[in-house]
């Protein structure tokens, strides 16, 4: 193994486990700060596409597998893998825009703000994610769940094109009519893609003239019997429409009303893209209708909200060098069972800073997926997250989040692969995806990458 020589045929840094810093340069390779106890032998720091081929050629030519890190934002650390090369894609930023076609071509580690934030100068939009640290990479591979997500679609359907290098080192273009099955693959493989994506080239939105958001916030004994009143207008509101109702610790102003349930409330949150703030709020004006509205302890109505102030939002509730467990399941039970199993743990949580939320598919008729990987949807999606700073505190948040996973996966019909914990569960993967689906990624993962050098998801050698 010739590291001299991967330095020399590398734009970039390559650190190895022998280095001075390689310990604070692991660690900073996860933006959660329950760090993994993985330890990859190399990690490339790419500076650009050759340098990441060159990479792949090395990890190959020595009989080492490949992991990879958009930007490392996913919640368990897939980037991190014993003995492995590491390529880190962090300072791969670059986006370029077609005005007129309303393209854009981005490189991986772009995050969700700085994209939108140039978006946003020109009048265009994006299904960025709600989280404005998290770069477009992973977040766009596992599919994207982003903003306007009913109306806008996953994130991934958005993908017109990729460039990606191979398990051989080689470059490769896929689009609709040139490698359309690594387009397919790439449009919601997730961590399991076979291949290391250098540049997407996304189809842009106009942007909505309006964004508006109204919150209502209630007892925390009212989740169960709130959540089936949503469930039942959900379909009656608009695609443009985001419909969530968060369990969480209750505002300040409304505290002190809410202590027999220790400072956690129950809050419906709605957030209209229109096409004027008047329209925003007919779009929203159907919450006011709530049976239960005798009990609401706040109401903000149509708060103007653009991306920027709801990536604002996520920020505060989703801090850094905090210490993170997330996942997810996808549901179309009654979503008064399962925001009563959830109230039913959530009220012990040792930490006031998790949320558990479910979030609705909105619109009369539910979404057609188009033949993609991305294939697993239905009626809600519910994410618990844990989230707490300090060490001494991870066994009791780690015991409570397993927990409550548990209570609710009776009422899952698959999972995100973006936010699931499959290192917990790796069989969480495959259930991400219909069968069929799975099947396909399967094969084509064989056909792309038959000796297993990438490191995929859990489930893979």
């Amino acid at each position: 193994m010739d590291l001299k020589e991967l330095r020399s045929r590398v734009t970039g840094a390559v650190t190895t486990s022998d280095d001075s810093h390689y310990e604070r340069l692991r660690r900073s390779m996860v933006w959660n700060q329950l760090v993994p106890h993985r330890y990859p032998r190399i990690i490339v720091q790419a500076a650009n596409e050759n340098a990441v081929a060159e990479a792949v050629r090395f990890a190959r030519s020595n009989g080492m597998k490949v992991a990879i890190r958009g930007g490392g934002h996913n919640w368990i650390g897939l980037s991190l893998r014993d003995d492995s090369l590491l390529i880190d894609l962090g300072r791969l930023k670059n986006v370029s825009l077609d005005l007129n076609a309303r393209i854009a071509v981005i490189q991986p580690a772009v995050t969700s703000r700085d994209f939108n934030r140039r978006l946003v100068a020109e009048g265009l939009a994006f299904p960025v994610g709600h989280c404005p640290t998290v770069p477009m990479s992973g977040f766009l591979l596992n599919g994207g769940i982003g903003c306007n997500f009913n109306a806008w679609g996953p994130s991934c359907l958005s993908i017109e094109a990729a460039r990606m290098v191979t398990a051989d080192g080689k470059l490769l273009v896929a689009t609709e009519k040139e490698n359309a099955d690594l387009l397919w693959a790439v449009r919601g493989a997730g961590p399991g893609f076979f291949g290391i994506v250098t540049e997407y080239t996304l189809r842009l939105f106009p942007a909505p003239e309006a964004i508006t958001t109204s919150n209502y916030y209630y007892p925390l004994e009212l989740a169960g019997e709130l959540a089936g009143w949503v469930g039942g207008i959900a379909r009656e509101l608009p695609k443009q429409v985001e419909l969530t109702i968060f369990l969480s610790s209750a505002p300040a102003s409304i505290a002190d009303r809410c202590k027999t349930s220790k400072g956690l409330a129950c809050s419906v949150s709605a957030t209209a893209f229109a096409e004027s703030a008047g329209a925003a709020a007919s779009m929203l004006r159907l919450l006011d209708s709530c049976p239960l509205a005798a009990n609401c302890l706040l109401k903000e109505a149509n708060l103007p909200t653009p991306i920027e102030t709801l990536h604002d939002m996520n920020a505060a509730s989703t801090p850094p060098e905090h210490r993170y467990l997330v996942d997810t399941l996808w549901t179309n039970s009654p979503p008064a069972s399962v925001l009563a199993a959830a109230h039913g743990h959530f009220i012990d949580t040792p930490s006031a800073k998790s949320v558990e939320l479910l979030t609705f598919s909105t619109g009369a008729q539910p979404a057609q997926l188009p033949d993609c990987a991305y294939s697993m949807s239905g009626d809600a999606l519910f994410i618990c997250s844990a989230i707490w700073e300090q060490p001494e505190d991870d066994a009791a948040n780690v015991t409570w989040h397993r927990a409550a996973i548990a209570a609710l996966d009776k009422y899952a019909i698959g999972h995100y692969i973006g936010e699931s914990d499959i290192v917990a569960d790796p069989g969480r993967a495959e259930r991400s995806y219909s069968k069929s689906n799975w099947q396909c990624l399967e094969a084509l993962r064989e056909k792309y990458d038959p000796d297993g050098l990438f490191h995929g998801d859990f489930s893979q050698r």
